[in-house]
């Protein structure tokens, strides 16, 4: 497949359209703020282009093969640090930032700040790729499994949220938990392609999540969901 077609086919991916929803969702609660000045709503543009520049060039130079080229150098995990680092600078240093993140935060409510981690279901995508020998089974055991059985909790979580209120030491743990599940994937997929963490020589490997289009989860989709905990960490913490 060649020409625009070819572009067209690989810019429709799945996963390119939940980054997007993502992006779009957690940029609605930054701007919808009640208490949001001029200056935040600028940040919060900026912030929302830079992301979706950072998102061609993952498109870019994944498609060329780049990230798959430097496994050794954990060129996912650098991704996954740039775009939480950028996203914490940009709305924690500025005191304008910073002042409007808190208030978008606390007009937010917590079944929306539940309910876009139920498009972690898409998981499931891992275990198709895995049945068709294209992942290896600690990837699955150690990211896509716990990933999925949380995106069923969030399920859950939003039923019984609107039946009454949930449990503000609940919410804090569910969103804590949620962050730090991404750290089997991160180490896992480095398990048997070049790289420090290497421990397995085996077929199949995980060098299908340092191309396109998967590379995208690492480089885009899971440090939005990871920022997304973040923005409900400052609403029940603040």
């Amino acid at each position: 497949m060649t020409g625009a077609k070819g572009v067209y086919e690989r810019l429709r991916s799945l996963i390119v359209w939940l980054g997007l929803t993502e992006l779009a969702w957690i940029g609605y609660w930054l701007l919808s703020g009640g208490n949001n000045t001029a200056s935040f709503a600028g940040i919060v543009v900026a912030w929302i282009v830079t992301m979706l520049a950072w998102l061609a060039l993952v498109i870019y130079v994944g498609t060329r093969g780049f990230f798959l080229k430097h496994t050794d150098k954990l060129s996912n995990l650098v991704g996954v640090a740039i775009v939480v680092s950028f996203a914490v600078a940009m709305f924690g240093l500025v005191p304008a930032a910073r002042e409007g993140l808190v208030s978008a935060a606390r007009s937010t409510s917590d079944l929306q700040l539940i309910s876009i981690h139920i498009l972690r279901l898409l998981a499931i995508g891992a275990f198709i790729k895995f049945i068709h020998r294209e992942l290896p089974l600690h990837f699955i055991i150690l990211g896509s499994m716990p990933d999925f059985l949380f995106a069923v909790s969030a399920v859950v979580l939003v039923v019984l949220g609107a039946n009454g209120p949930l449990a503000h030491g609940l919410l804090v743990a569910w969103h804590v938990f949620g962050f730090s599940i991404f750290t089997g994937a991160g180490v896992s997929m480095f398990f048997s392609v070049p790289s420090p963490l290497r421990i397995y020589d085996m077929q199949p490997d995980t060098s299908i999540v340092f191309q396109f289009p998967m590379v995208l989860a690492p480089n885009f989709t899971v440090p939005l969901f990871m920022i997304a905990h973040l923005f409900a960490l400052v609403k029940l913490l603040s």
